[in-house]
């Protein structure tokens, strides 16, 4: 069980929720659990909320006082919230890891002294989980990258990344939603789209959700990203439990 947060003010008419500094599912659960019981509970009073991986970060109408609000979340709910697990899901990515979409890869292996094969498996063995999304509209967060492959982000980061990039950066891994610059260390692509407009929801992921990678050769890739841009096939995400 995760301990009960802590509370702060942030800013005249925000709270920001505080867990274990720690990056783990259990904590996680605890802020997706905490962040969907507020939302219910003080629609109202509340603008919006955004969390990362142990923090909420709740934003209220002007006329709610953050410390007010601090103390009512004290009084009615104390630290913890009994909520119903949600429904989980598991996306299984295609990911191309051949040279020409993965400029980083050599530099990658080379640095912890293993071979590519290796490093693809490494990145292909985790089921992953899904932070939240951040950075670019529908980039998601993971954790549970090998520790074997964590690699520093680029000192230089490129003027230029191509959409559907995987990179590794520190002790995450996660997917480039559109083409920007970034810092991260490319070591593949996927053909998925992972941010749409004319989708509903818009992302493809939602934190919570779990991601494994699964290699494919150069040729798949190619034929995948032409049916996913002709609407030809869809990628769909597995139920595990809920």
């Amino acid at each position: 069980m995760t301990a009960a947060p802590t509370y702060s003010t942030f800013g005249a008419h925000a709270v920001l929720v505080n867990w274990e500094a720690s990056i783990t599912p259990e904590v996680h659960d605890a802020v997706l659990q905490f962040d969907k019981y507020v939302s219910s509970r003080f629609s109202e009073e509340i603008i919006e909320t955004v969390f990362a991986y142990q923090s909420l970060a709740i934003y209220l109408h002007e006329s709610i006082s953050a410390n007010t609000f601090i103390q009512r979340l004290k009084n009615e709910i104390g630290g913890r919230v009994n909520v119903q697990s949600k429904t989980k899901y598991l996306a299984r990515i295609p990911v191309c890891y051949d040279l020409e979409y993965a400029p980083d890869l050599t530099e990658v292996a080379h640095l912890h002294k293993i071979s590519i094969a290796e490093l693809i498996l490494l990145h292909t063995q985790p089921t992953y989980t899904v932070y939240f999304l951040g950075f670019l509209p529908g980039f998601p967060y993971l954790g549970g990258l090998d520790p074997k492959i964590h690699t520093p982000r680029k000192s230089t980061p490129n003027p230029y990344v191509e959409k559907g990039s995987v990179g590794i950066g520190g002790g995450q891994t996660g997917v480039y939603s559109m083409a920007s610059p970034g810092g991260w260390n490319i070591i593949g692509r996927t053909p998925i789209d992972f941010f749409s407009v004319e989708k509903r929801p818009p992302t493809f992921l939602q934190a919570g959700d779990y991601v494994q990678f699964v290699s494919i050769s150069k040729k798949k890739y190619k034929k995948m990203l032409s049916d996913i841009e002709k609407g030809s096939i869809t990628i769909e995400k597995e139920v595990i439990y809920g």
